[in-house]
């Protein structure tokens, strides 16, 4: 009697393992957002600069929100300043990190002013040129030049945040006192690394202002 062979079924969990993982590909590529660009260091293409920080002038989870809010407003580029302070290690240390805060937080100054309806002045007209207040960083914030510029820059944000207080805030005199005394301990001739407490204290000062403005 002849024996009848019998074909053992092989395995059908290695094609399930790779439908899943072609599903899970396709999955991918369809989920993925293409436009989600990380933030790079180089700040040195003045038309990156704008789209970079127009695309982050978004409210924050942790600011708050307001009622009137309105995108372009100057919660909105507060919002943008805030956010761009949160890591204090890299302040005074990485030059694009510092010029991003400082950038942002000119920004927020200049339209909270131009929403008082503030005198104009040479030190906003230079918050809102940005680009002519600070030169472009290519070296480290440990030269003397870079240094002499955010010191520069800290005094003219001072100074218009001052001009708005002095309008429309009676109430936060102390707090522009405060700022401005941060600010004269800045020395633009000494290492921007050198000074890094008192920068991020400035930074950090004038983040509280702004929000108590905006409130």
């Amino acid at each position: 009697m002849a024996e009848i062979k019998i074909e053992k079924k092989k395995p059908v969990w290695p094609w399930i393992l790779a439908i899943l993982v072609i599903l899970g590909i396709i999955a991918y590529f369809i989920y993925e957002n293409p436009d989600r660009d990380h933030l790079t260091d180089d700040f040195d293409d003045d038309t990156t600069n704008e789209q970079v920080m127009e695309s982050e002038s978004r409210p924050l989870d942790t600011v708050g929100t307001r009622k009137d809010y309105q995108v372009g407003s100057s919660y909105d580029q507060y919002a943008a300043f805030e956010g761009s302070i949160r890591d204090s290690t890299r302040i005074a240390l990485d030059s694009s990190y510092t010029k991003k805060a400082y950038y942002n937080l000119s920004k927020a100054v200049a339209k909270k002013a131009e929403e008082n309806n503030v005198d104009n002045s040479q030190a906003l007209t230079d918050l809102q040129n940005f680009s002519m207040l600070i030169t472009k960083v290519s070296s480290p914030l440990s030269s003397s030049e870079n240094a002499k510029n955010f010191k520069t820059a800290s005094d003219k944000v001072a100074k218009v945040l001052e001009d708005i207080q002095v309008k429309s805030y009676p109430q936060l005199q102390s707090q522009i006192a405060d700022l401005k005394q941060v600010t004269s301990k800045m020395d633009g001739s000494i290492s921007m690394d050198k000074q890094q407490a008192n920068i991020t204290q400035f930074l950090q000062k004038s983040r509280d202002v702004l929000k108590a403005m905006n409130n």
